[in-house]
């Protein structure tokens, strides 16, 4: 989850030894994590991959699977070892590994001319991707290893907005129009896009995931 049950009490003004809401606001946050990683592109925690061959690009960039890259256990081409990669922050925060000699390797060719048109698919790579999430050992808030703080806070708001709104009710529920989506609950007008409010996918904007052509 991408935000703590323990953070989301002090916000709604609930006592730490008042968990009557603690099954209800766990939900919440469980689905509002989920939006925000579907919104984004990718999952946001930690984990350990041994993943399928990549194809040989001849480019300095290798793009793995998941990211932020935080370390490289080992890398095969061919079967054979390679150590000459660098983890360079700028790239591996979305999950590209450098290497200054390029990924080369064996290559698929075709014509008379023996044009290149693709690259075998022989390099193997383990490594370490994602952030240390809320209440998970290692989770240091604004290491960089952790979960940024602007996605939990993202994550914090819009889990008490639902909150709120949940509570409201259709009571509270003064106007609708399906466009943008646009409801007015009492005197707040919220606009609300896949779940998320405009203010939190304009706080997330900069960690969306754009494929690499």
């Amino acid at each position: 989850m991408l935000c703590s049950l323990t953070d989301v009490k002090t916000m709604l003004g609930i006592s730490s030894q008042d968990t009557t809401q603690d099954a209800k606001l766990n939900l919440i946050i469980k689905g509002v994590s989920a939006k925000i990683e579907g919104f984004l592109g990718y999952s946001l925690g930690r984990g350990s991959y041994t993943e399928e061959l990549h194809n040989v690009n001849c480019r300095q960039l290798l793009q793995l699977n998941h990211f932020p890259l935080q370390s490289v256990s080992s890398v095969e081409a061919n079967g054979e070892g390679i150590e000459d990669y660098k983890i360079i922050p700028e790239y591996a925060r979305w999950g590209r590994l450098y290497r200054g000699n390029g990924w080369g390797g064996s290559v698929y060719t075709r014509g008379f001319t023996h044009d290149v048109v693709a690259g075998a698919w022989e390099i193997k790579v383990s490594y370490v991707a994602g952030y240390y999430l809320p209440g998970e050992t290692g989770y240091v808030e604004g290491a960089e290893s952790s979960l940024p703080y602007d996605i939990y806070t993202a994550c914090l708001n819009s889990v008490v907005l639902e909150y709120n709104l949940d509570r409201e009710g259709a009571a509270g529920l003064k106007a609708h129009s399906e466009g943008g989506i646009s409801d007015t609950y009492g005197d707040i007008v919220v606009e609300m896009i896949g779940g998320l409010s405009r203010t939190v996918r304009e706080a997330l904007a900069k960690y969306i995931y754009y494929g690499v052509a």
